[in-house]
């Protein structure tokens, strides 16, 4: 209860009395709006689910919305844009929820989250920013964006047992870079893989991707590291996949396949894939699988595995490729390729 001043009294008492009651009509409330303070430049801070939900839903160019407290059951959405002078940041600082949804929107950055058991980072969109954050246990795959996406950054996040893939990027100028990838198992979805990928433009750059197993499985999934198929996906055109660490997975470091186009005798759909510069240890017949795309380039890879029959394998009209300054366990068949993917190899081992 605010006690008013009987007549007459100063004016200080005044406008003590009426800062009480600003104090008291104001308390609770979510968010804080404030000047930008603090190293990250905070305009809204909220401590509640209730509250950045809030702030989310009233964001603007230039908002930095900042989550200052663990909001385990918090699923939130973000579904209004930033603009390239002014984006719209979403700052955790290490706060734990649920799952954070950016959906098609523009200019978003999500950055510092711990998200926890639930969809985990569902982005689509345009000119988007993953940043920085920790994703355990997500019923779906870890950091997904697609529907599609466009002039995309996913760097910097570690991705740990969610189910699928850990990282899923699906469009167009799409970079995925630093991450940490390890423990994909498969409960609802079809497979466990480290790092999916389709569109145009795609460059996968530095990652780690370990620990995926097919173990304790009575169906096993088919773990690999890096995968693009065209099966009601887009084709993928023009990928990079450079400087990326594959170890302890039971299958692939790199499979990439275009079955609907090789079925529907449209291969060339999805081709120029470059693949360079890898080092892969992994449980497989091969440690790199191409089937349909040509113009696939293994370059400069480590390629070893306990189970490898060959380094390589080139089918159905992967034609145009290039094997070549890659190492391989001695006395291990380096590639093999069929009669359909024979025009226009090229390599440096021996004939």
């Amino acid at each position: 209860m605010v006690v008013l001043p009987r007549r007459g009294a100063p004016p200080l008492v005044l406008a003590g009395v009426a800062a009480l009651l600003l104090t008291a009509c104001t308390s609770g409330a979510e968010p804080e709006a404030a000047a930008p303070t603090g190293p990250d430049g905070c305009t809204v801070s909220a401590g509640t689910a209730a509250g950045a939900q809030l702030a989310l839903d009233e964001a603007q160019g230039g908002s930095t919305v900042c989550v200052t407290a663990d909001l385990l059951d918090a699923d939130l959405r973000l579904e209004r844009s930033g603009t390239e002078d002014a984006p719209i940041r979403l700052l955790g600082d290490g706060a734990t929820v649920r799952s954070l949804t950016v959906e098609d929107e523009e200019h978003v950055v999500v950055e510092g989250f711990v998200v926890v058991d639930g969809d985990g980072i569902v982005l689509s969109g345009r000119s988007l920013v993953v940043r920085g954050n920790e994703v355990r246990g997500a019923e779906l795959d870890g950091i997904s964006c697609e529907r599609p996406c466009a002039d995309v950054t996913v760097e910097g996040n570690t991705v740990e047992g969610t189910d699928g893939s850990g990282i899923l990027v699906e469009g167009e100028r799409i970079t995925v870079e630093g991450n940490t990838v390890s423990g994909s198992v498969r409960r609802e979805s079809g497979d466990a893989d480290g790092i999916r990928f389709f569109g145009t433009g795609i460059r996968i750059l530095g990652n780690t991707v370990q620990d995926i197993k097919d173990d304790g499985y009575a169906d096993p999934p088919h773990t690999d590291c890096f995968q693009t198929y065209d099966n009601s996906r887009p084709p993928t055109v023009g990928a990079l996949i450079a400087g990326n660490v594959c170890r302890n997975v039971d299958h692939q470091c790199l499979i990439a396949t275009a079955e609907e186009a090789g079925t529907a005798g449209e291969v060339g759909r999805s081709r120029d894939i470059e693949f360079t510069g890898n080092v892969c240890d992994v449980e497989g017949s091969q440690a790199v699988l191409v089937q349909w795309i040509p113009g696939v380039v293994v370059r400069g890879n480590t390629l070893t595995g306990p189970a490898l029959d060959r380094g390589a394998i080139f089918l159905d009209g992967s034609t145009g490729a290039e094997f070549s300054d890659n190492e391989v366990p001695a006395g291990l068949v380096p590639y093999q390729l069929d009669e359909e993917s024979e025009d226009g190899f090229s390599t440096d081992e021996p004939g």
